[in-house]
């Protein structure tokens, strides 16, 4: 973990965290051990019990994006990033699972300016293993988007790529004028594979893309094709998703038995600013 450790602050009394050896400690006397990976765990209540993704979810979509699948959208956040995030500034991932977008915004940053602090977490430890073992400059913690150990208006750019939206975390953590980066799955993503599993698919749901105390600044639709060429990446692909778990086990087999697949990634890239009066 990097000086940039001093950006968490403390879930219990949300004082700042300073490293202190092997732990981070706060002024009112709270201590959090640093894992061996390097990242702490700041997540209130998380003793027993699994949270967020498991390891087989992680290490599923681990070996799905290392195919280069998503990496359009992996290089269009970066460049979003860097277009509204100021040198020297602090970019957070709330929700970054096990960190392919994360890394490829740090690394666009590092190679920018290499003053850009990358903070990142997550609510599964598993996850944030995975994304301590990709990039080391990067500072990360398990914690949960609806309580995230950040001071507030600490932020100059959050990124939220599919993780669940706590709007009014993210409002409170970003600077005045602050950048929020979403990316959310458009209408037709991953269609093809739902019509491979149920009788009757259904096509994405697509919001309003309205946010209270944030002003559109730009939108961007990316939509491809791309093709699995064996079994083991549509199992990749399909155990990444939540369709894994809440899918019945005959309609699961139709999808793990296929030799290949041609599936559409959609998506909606949407970059917002806090307007001036939020949280005052």
């Amino acid at each position: 973990m990097t000086e940039n450790t001093m950006l968490f602050v403390c879930p219990k009394c949300g004082e700042p965290l300073a490293p202190d050896g092997t732990r981070a400690i706060c002024k009112g006397g709270h201590s959090y051990d640093r894992s061996r990976e390097g990242y702490y765990n700041l997540l209130l209540g998380s003793r027993g019990g699994t949270h967020g993704d498991n390891r087989e979810m992680v290490l599923a979509r681990r070996a799905f994006l290392s195919g280069g699948y998503y990496e359009p959208l992996a290089k269009r956040v970066s460049e979003a990033t860097l277009s509204v995030t100021p040198t020297g500034g602090a970019v957070l991932d709330a929700g970054s699972g096990e960190g392919y977008y994360t890394d490829a915004v740090e690394r666009a940053l590092f190679e920018r300016d290499g003053k850009t602090c990358v903070l990142a977490f997550d609510i599964s430890k598993d996850a944030v293993r995975e994304v301590a073992r990709k990039n080391k400059r990067i500072s990360l913690a398990v914690a949960g988007s609806y309580h995230m150990p950040i001071s507030d208006g600490r932020i100059d750019t959050v990124l939220n790529t599919f993780s669940p939206l706590a709007i009014t975390e993210v409002g409170r953590v970003l600077r005045t004028e602050g950048a929020f980066v979403m990316a959310i799955p458009g209408e037709e993503h991953l269609y093809d594979l739902k019509c491979r599993v149920y009788d009757t698919p259904y096509k994405n749901t697509v919001s309003d893309t309205a946010i209270d105390g944030f002003s559109l600044s730009a939108s961007e639709h990316i939509k491809y094709k791309f093709t699995l060429d064996s079994r083991e990446k549509v199992k990749n692909l399909f155990m990444m998703t939540p369709y894994a778990y809440r899918t019945p086990r005959e309609m699961k087999e139709r999808v793990l038995t296929l030799d290949g697949l041609e599936c559409t990634a959609d998506f909606y890239l949407l970059t917002y600013r806090k307007l001036r009066n939020v949280n005052k």
